[in-house]
């Protein structure tokens, strides 16, 4: 072969414009990585304190909070197991922060509290709250998207709770939904016997949602108190992340 037959057989192989040149035209599949999960971080922060519930109850700044518990999904409630309660769909919206409300969701960290507060000449306040941090804020929005239909579908339902004998009764009324959150009043019956009717509140905020339950026996009520301690911990929990 000529010096010159040989350097045009070799530019062909180079060049993909030469005639009989193999081209691979076959799409090219990219595989986009998922998103990684956010780590997990201690939420007690974010919990409000004695004066900032005072200050949205409307009660004298001389409550008292609970012991603080930070942990992992296990440190979710268990008092209200699966199959305890009918329908079951709606435990979520008569009990608060069940463990087998969130089971099977990504739970990264959960943070609760409680507090009591009030004036010595009238019926005690009493609060309930948590976090718990999912893997990402789509595993949130989704939980928060799930819940908010079901306690759409729960509204005026009666859940029965059977605990050995003793059963409870929670009926379940005045579902309301605003920005990110969702609540509603729960009535507990036990024995013939009712308890002050409880205020739920749930909100989404980031990678975060937010439980609250307040029972406020004083005539008159305070308005939507979950709700406004609901939306106070979820605006801590966006302004510092």
């Amino acid at each position: 072969m000529s010096t010159k037959l040989a350097a045009v057989a070799g530019a062909c192989v180079v060049l993909a414009g030469c005639a009989g040149a193999p081209v691979d035209d076959r799409p090219v599949v990219r595989i986009a990585e998922a998103a990684a999960p956010t780590p997990a971080i201690p939420l007690g922060g974010f919990l409000p304190t004695t004066p900032e519930l005072a200050a949205h109850l409307g009660t004298p700044p001389i409550g008292f909070a609970g012991h603080l518990v930070e942990g992992g999904a296990d440190m979710l409630l268990r008092s209200v197991g699966v199959g305890e309660a009918s329908p079951a769909d709606c435990l979520g919206a008569a009990y608060r922060l069940q463990q087998a409300v969130y089971d099977g969701s990504p739970v990264q960290s959960v943070a609760t509290n409680s507090w009591a507060g009030g004036s010595f000449d009238g019926p005690p306040v009493s609060a309930f709250f948590g976090v718990v941090q999912m893997r990402n804020p789509s595993a949130a929005q989704m939980f928060f998207a799930a819940t908010s239909q079901q306690w759409r579908r729960c509204n005026g339902e009666t859940v029965a709770r059977d605990q050995g004998g003793a059963g409870e009764l929670s009926r379940i009324a005045d579902v309301a939904f605003g920005d990110d959150v969702v609540s509603a009043s729960v009535l507990h019956t036990s024995a013939g016997t009712a308890s002050p009717t409880a205020q739920r509140a749930v909100a989404l905020a980031g990678d975060c949602i937010v439980e609250v339950e307040v029972s406020d026996p004083r005539p008159g009520g305070q308005g939507q108190p979950a709700v406004d301690v609901a939306e106070l911990i979820a605006n801590k929990i966006t302004a510092h992340r």
